[in-house]
């Protein structure tokens, strides 16, 4: 009966992040709508209500899920020197992949990146409201999931480098890919997230280094 009700546990834990997987892929969807009627104003306002609807949804109920299941103490504090060191990594975690990427597969940015830049520039409105949600909502909604709650729904707490791995590849998951080389960044850059969360035990951590990445990139892509 231990047996049966360990499984059905773990099924449930799974079917958790599997609805919370599927559910931050919707956001994303209201804006492509949006950017297919640019001067249709009250649609977009109607799509960038429901875009933001989605994501305080997404991230009040994440937010309740990471508390019933936090296996440690939260809010250790801000580390700073740890969010700069691991922006640092990232780049150049990220630039040795990018390379590879474009030598191996001829390709100068990852489908991800190529889907977000699609989604600029059409239609104004939505454009400002996903350039500061990038920056904003997402990296709160995408840690809460890929970080605050799986890492803690999934291993025991000593499970240091099981957790970070498990992180890097289900956030990759999440991130539209179309090579190895594209599925090796989103891995690597989730498991930095990862490993800059547990080492401080304080998601904000994690988060502040997501919102500095997504400036950065956002920051590019509209050549500001």
């Amino acid at each position: 009966m231990n047996k049966l009700g360990n499984i059905f546990n773990f099924l449930y834990r799974c079917g958790i992040m599997l609805i919370l997987f599927l559910l931050i892929q919707l956001p994303p969807v209201a804006i492509s709508i949006a950017n297919r009627h640019p001067n249709n104003f009250w649609l977009t306002i109607l799509l960038l209500a429901i875009f933001l609807m989605l994501f305080g949804f997404i991230i009040g109920w994440a937010q309740r899920i990471y508390h019933r299941y936090l296996q440690r103490p939260m809010h250790q504090g801000l580390r700073p020197g740890m969010i700069i060191g691991g922006y640092l990594v990232l780049l150049v975690g990220m630039s040795v992949l990018g390379q590879l990427n474009l030598l191996i597969y001829h390709q100068a940015q990852t489908a991800n990146n190529q889907a977000i830049a699609s989604m600029l520039n059409h239609n104004q409105l939505a454009t400002i409201v996903f350039a500061i949600s990038a920056c904003t909502l997402t990296p709160v909604a995408e840690e809460l999931i890929f970080r605050g709650v799986l890492t803690n729904l999934f291993f025991r707490p000593d499970r240091f480098w099981l957790k970070v791995i498990l992180s890097g590849i289900v956030f990759s998951c999440a991130h539209l890919s179309t090579n190895v080389i594209s599925f090796a960044t989103y891995c690597f850059m989730g498991m930095v997230l990862a490993y800059v969360y547990q080492r401080s035990g304080d998601l904000r951590n994690s988060i502040g280094l997501h919102a500095l990445n997504n400036i950065v990139a956002i920051a590019m892509l509209l050549k500001i």
